[in-house]
């Protein structure tokens, strides 16, 4: 044990020759979420309308007030302005064509999206106005919701995150401070060495676990801070976690052992971790995609490691069709992975054959 813990103290030591590269994987995604916190679409939009001269326009400002999440906060919040200004993004002005009265929208310098977002809202206050000529004859919406409240998207977007920290941290560094090893000539050490490699190993594999889930713990807090939502169980998260790193580290650690150069070992961490994040339920549950999506989805590891935490930021609600099956799969991803790595140190740094 001491020996294994003198190499887990050598290997935190070894940061050093890699400070860029550690800021670079532990800090990335939390910059990231934060940037894309800022910018990303909320429920409440503002939508100006010129102040109505009718009894009609006032009506339809209120019934802008009343649509919202039957769970949550409201959709719309009018401002009333004197006249429109070509500097605003989106104006309602209530004018007559033909003698009928109607509700003129001016758009700005908007993307496609967010139009779609303000013409829905408007849309659905009209629809509320309407319902209220019909009377007994309007047209009724019934909501069930599956939430006692509404979450942001910004939640999911945070815990979808949360496991790419871990892998990116643990596969970058993993992979680069291997590199450097052949690059810097120091793995003679290791084949002179009479340490067992499996103990080398577990001190690289242990230290990048920390990293990765250091990494996580940023992000988590970051998360939880921004949005005001936190997990029900934190020790549950991480424990989650640690399967996604340890794979993380098994990959990064085969780059450097095969690639002995840092900066394509560098590159298949990064590349590999934002593949995994973007094909592995990174912007949505896989159930919500095609069904060929949905298939590759779920091969990634991310996908189980993200139904699993889903319950703990979600009241509960299980979205794994089989949490135990979801465990096992990543459990055979680890085995695998430990089994390949073991054979390739070997092979690259113990036998005379390099």
């Amino acid at each position: 044990m001491r020996r294994y813990l003198l190499l887990l103290l050598n290997e935190f030591r070894l940061s050093r020759t890699a400070l860029v590269v550690h800021l670079i994987a532990v800090l990335q995604p939390t910059l990231m979420y934060t940037l894309m916190a800022v910018i990303m679409v909320v429920p409440t939009f503002d939508m100006r309308v010129v102040q109505p001269e009718t009894v009609l326009g006032n009506e339809l400002v209120t019934a802008m007030e009343e649509v919202g999440s039957p769970i949550g906060p409201d959709y719309i919040n009018p401002i009333l302005i004197a006249q429109a200004d070509p500097g605003h993004r989106q104006v309602i002005e209530i004018v007559r064509r033909d003698g009928m009265p109607t509700a003129l929208q001016h758009y700005g310098y908007i993307d496609s999206n967010l139009v779609k977002n303000l013409r829905n809202r408007l849309t659905a206050a009209l629809l509320v106005l309407w319902n209220r000529e019909l009377g007994n004859q309007a047209i009724s919406v019934n909501e069930h919701p599956w939430l006692p409240h509404d979450v942001p998207y910004t939640v999911y977007f945070g815990m979808a995150m949360i496991p790419l920290a871990a892998y990116l941290a643990a596969a970058m560094i993993g992979g680069y401070l291997m590199a450097q090893e052949f690059e810097h000539g120091t793995i003679l050490e290791y084949r002179l060495c009479p340490t067992p490699y499996y103990l080398l190993l577990a001190a690289k594999i242990t230290r990048l676990l920390l990293t990765g889930l250091l990494a996580a713990a940023i992000l988590y807090t970051t998360v939880g801070l921004i949005t005001g939502v936190w997990a029900s169980s934190i020790p549950a998260v991480f424990i989650i976690l640690l399967p996604l790193t340890l794979i993380a580290a098994c990959i990064g650690i085969l780059a450097g052992l095969l690639t002995r150069s840092s900066l394509p070992s560098f590159l298949v961490g990064l590349a590999t971790a934002f593949a995994f994040w973007l094909v592995g339920s990174g912007f949505g549950l896989a159930a919500g995609f095609p069904p060929l999506f949905e298939q590759i989805s779920r091969l990634i590891p991310n996908t189980p490691v993200i139904e699993l935490l889903f319950p703990y930021f979600y009241f509960s609600r299980q979205v794994a069709a089989n949490p135990t099956a979801a465990q096992l799969q990543l459990a055979g991803y680890c085995l695998t992975l430990l089994v390949v790595l073991a054979a390739v140190y070997r092979r690259r740094v113990l036998s005379m054959q390099r």
